[in-house]
């Protein structure tokens, strides 16, 4: 081997691990640089990147655009039971959704992080569930069990410095143990039965309430309509009477020859006897009493 080969074997050598120090970092991505342990702020962002060599830095690639689950509690034989705020027994699970908010705090948290998480998940959605009681956990949509799971499980992940964000939790299933739900199921649809003859009797009252309302204000029309016409024929007979009253003070025997005439008219097609009158025969039909006016 020639002399120089060595040197030059040495600094291919060299060169290539000074390339080792060449980061390229993907869309979406981010590398966290820890340096003797420590990590450098802020993360290396998408493009390329040169770094300390291998040995002095070490760097970890993070998704920071990855949507990530993680199931709250277990199903099948192993199903996890959760205690409600009446002591009864529920198996429920959930589905957590979060991201990496915070890189460097997510590459330096210790040990198991998604064993970590399943845990405070679990223990999250125990403490919800312990606030409502069975019959609301059965019949209630699982929005509010699963916004107190929700809210519990981001206040211990910013605790702990995780380094995660939260995004949402849903209720996948809830139901009572199967040794018991024939029971639950029995007690549920009483609950149901009542509840829709409630409403039942709720509709009917409305029904009535609007037919005995339309009611009422139909009689209340037609007895303003009668007392309309009763006070208008009211001061029809006052202004007649006023009338009459004018005319008496002007010619009174002659008023009181009409009137009695007016009387006649309206009172003799309702009597039922006939008098028959020869050709000579007359009938007086003046006022006993009433002398006339000179």
């Amino acid at each position: 081997m020639k002399r120089w080969a060595v040197p030059l074997i040495g600094v291919l050598l060299f060169m290539t691990y000074l390339a080792t120090g060449l980061v390229v970092v993907a869309p979406g991505e981010v590398v966290v640089v820890r340096r003797f342990g420590k990590a450098i702020r802020p993360p290396l962002e998408a493009g390329p990147h040169v770094v300390a060599p291998i040995g002095i830095d070490r760097r970890d690639r993070v998704r920071i655009d990855l949507l990530r689950t993680i199931e709250l509690g277990r199903d099948g034989p192993e199903a996890t039971e959760y205690l409600t705020a009446d002591l009864n027994l529920v198996i429920a699970r959930g589905v957590a959704q979060y991201r990496v908010a915070d890189p460097i705090a997510h590459v330096t948290s210790t040990g198991d992080l998604e064993a970590l998480l399943d845990r405070i998940g679990e223990a999250t959605l125990a403490r919800a569930l312990s606030r409502f009681t069975i019959d609301e956990v059965l019949k209630a949509s699982g929005s509010a069990i699963a916004f107190e799971a929700e809210k519990a499980l981001r206040e211990e992940v910013k605790q702990r410095a995780l380094g995660l964000e939260i995004l949402s939790v849903r209720l996948a299933e809830v139901r009572p143990p199967s040794e018991v739900r024939p029971d639950f199921d029995a007690a549920q649809a009483a609950k149901d039965g009542v509840a829709r003859r409630t409403t039942d009797a709720h509709t009917r009252a409305e029904v009535l309430k609007t037919q005995t309302s339309a009611e009422a204000s139909t009689r209340t029309r037609e007895a303003a309509a009668r007392a309309d016409r009763a006070v208008v024929l009211a001061r029809a007979k006052a202004e007649r009477f006023e009338a009459l009253l004018e005319e008496s003070r002007r010619d009174r025997a002659l008023t009181v020859e009409r009137l009695y005439r007016d009387s006649l008219k309206d009172l003799l097609p309702k009597v039922r006897r006939k008098v028959v009158l020869g050709q000579d025969e007359a009938i007086d039909l003046s006022i006993p009493g009433l002398a006339p006016e000179e």
